[in-house]
């Protein structure tokens, strides 16, 4: 009896430190210091620092880039889009990253920009009575009619990201 008593208590601490390590990985590989780490990132981390989300604001707030970049619908989601992005982004930096083209791919931001991030920070449910000009300029978003937030605001995030890729080519 001790023996499956050790076990279980054994197995406990094994998982704990599985899931605070797996956690502390994925926190540390979610900001803009390990995003921009990459040769292929500096234009958009320059273009992110300029940015509000990037803490160009009054209050200092920085959005990390997992915040915009993977799901926030559930841990599964968010944990599969992470380990499938980092492995498409590594293998991207070796393989193709030099010839990649950068500003052609931004008409494509909707399959790389989350609406669930933003609306973990943004509460589009109080602006209706509360800010009725930003309720008309949300309207069809809210109505279904317009599936993301990306879609209106092209550059949020990188404040003239097609300026500093210009600069990279």
């Amino acid at each position: 009896m001790r023996k499956v008593i050790l076990l279980i208590f054994c197995g406990i601490i094994i998982g704990l430190v599985i899931s605070l390590g797996a956690t502390e990985m994925i926190e540390l590989t979610s900001g803009q210091e390990f995003c921009s780490s990459c040769h292929s990132m500096k234009e958009v981390a320059l273009a992110y620092k300029e940015d509000v989300h990037g803490g160009s604001n009054k209050n200092g707030f920085s959005a990390k880039c997992a915040d915009c970049h993977l799901p926030h619908d559930n841990v599964v989601h968010y944990v599969t889009a992470k380990a499938y992005t980092g492995a498409k982004d590594i293998l991207g930096e070796i393989l193709w990253a030099d010839s990649f083209d950068w500003i052609d791919n931004l008409k494509h931001r909707e399959d790389f920009t989350y609406t669930s991030g933003c609306l973990k920070c943004h509460d589009l449910s109080v602006i209706r009575y509360d800010i009725p000009k930003a309720y008309l300029a949300h309207k069809d978003f809210l109505s279904g009619k317009v599936p993301s937030c990306v879609k209106c605001h092209e550059n949020v995030g990188h404040k003239h990201i097609k300026d500093f890729l210009a600069k990279k080519n």
